[in-house]
């Protein structure tokens, strides 16, 4: 599979909770009025959403916290950036879908902010290397070997898919089910580097070293 181009995405952080919506079935609003011609892309994109929103609720699940059911999908006519999330709003650059036809994943990354809804987004890098975590690691299915590598200090700081890669790591072996966590800890505005030790016994920093060595 031809690697993609991976621009930085834009979050938004919103001001509330997740959206406690009991059974409510899930709305998924599309708007191309901008780009009609891209309806078939957004169609499909549409199709992603509503297929991978309960898996990616289930993955990031909180007891008594419910993801939320009204989602807009937005195709704006623009040449800068490529997706961004504002509440439960999906923003995608129509010169990005235009170059990338192919690149249905950047809206299964903007649908994982949707579900994260946290309070803050801080720190970025945690809440960006879940979201990549869940696109390439998930959806994707890259395997561990394909994640950069930075060989620098805290290069987890990253994020994105250098952080995603982490995870993966991290998960397969040392501490599976630490994404979750880590996404429990984020919507709660607990979210402290001390939870990888708490977790693994050893630091972040640590737990860095002996990835960048490891196979």
């Amino acid at each position: 599979m031809k690697q993609l181009l991976v621009l930085p995405l834009v979050l938004l952080i919103p001001l509330c909770r997740p959206v406690v919506a009991d059974d409510a079935p899930l709305h998924v609003e599309l708007d191309s009025s901008e780009v009609p011609h891209l309806t078939e892309w957004g169609e499909d994109a549409k199709a992603l959403v509503v297929r991978w929103h309960p898996r990616i609720s289930n993955l990031l699940a909180t007891k008594d916290v419910e993801s939320p059911r009204r989602i807009t999908l937005r195709l704006r006519k623009s040449d800068k950036r490529v997706g961004a999330t504002s509440g439960t709003t999906i923003t995608i650059s129509s010169s990005w879908i235009e170059k990338h036809p192919e690149d249905l994943g950047l809206v299964l990354h903007e649908l994982v902010h949707v579900i994260q809804s946290y309070p803050s987004g801080k720190p970025w890098w945690v809440t960006e290397g879940i979201a990549d975590y869940l696109r390439w690691g998930i959806y994707e299915g890259k395997e561990q070997k394909w994640f950069p590598r930075p060989k620098e200090k805290q290069g987890y700081k990253k994020g994105y898919r250098v952080t995603a890669g982490f995870l993966l790591w991290l998960e397969s072996d040392i501490a599976p089910g630490i994404v979750k966590k880590l996404n429990t800890a984020m919507r709660n505005g607990k979210y402290s580097d001390a939870l990888f030790k708490m977790e693994t016994g050893q630091s972040l920093d640590e737990l860095w070293d002996r990835y960048m060595v490891s196979k």
